[in-house]
């Protein structure tokens, strides 16, 4: 627990800093800690791909959000018995005034996997 009188900016402080022990720092290049949910036998961290993430084809064009992709559950580790999943929700955009769907395309799992690398380089590791 926090201790009273905490200034709020030092409590935000420390909860970035906290989801670095679960989330890559690659991941919160492009992705913001939404929400973090503990299940009977898993955490789930939602990350939102940042507002600020519009595709390159539609540089310098008006653009509007066009809702969400369908999100991705990524397994990071297990910590105190439990999963740790990264959910990764990436925005789809469109220019005003059009139909045609744009989204951001990261490399930040292993294809067929979905792992983060680093879990993947650990279960290499203690595996032999």
């Amino acid at each position: 627990m926090l201790p009273k009188g905490m200034p709020h900016s030092r409590q935000s402080n420390l909860a970035e800093e906290s989801y670095k022990i679960f989330v890559p720092e690659e991941y919160l290049v492009d992705f913001e800690v939404n929400h973090i949910e503990n299940k009977p036998q898993e955490w789930v961290i939602e990350l939102v791909e940042k507002e600020d993430r519009i595709p390159k084809a539609l540089a310098g064009k008006e653009v509007v959000l066009d809702g969400y992709n369908n999100e991705i559950d990524i397994l990071t580790h297990a910590f105190s018995l439990k999963k740790i999943y990264l959910r990764l929700i990436r925005r789809r955009w469109k220019e005003k005034g059009t139909t045609k769907h744009y989204s951001n395309e990261y490399n930040l799992h292993i294809p067929g996997m979905k792992t983060t690398k680093e879990f993947r380089d650990f279960l290499k590791e203690i595996g032999g």
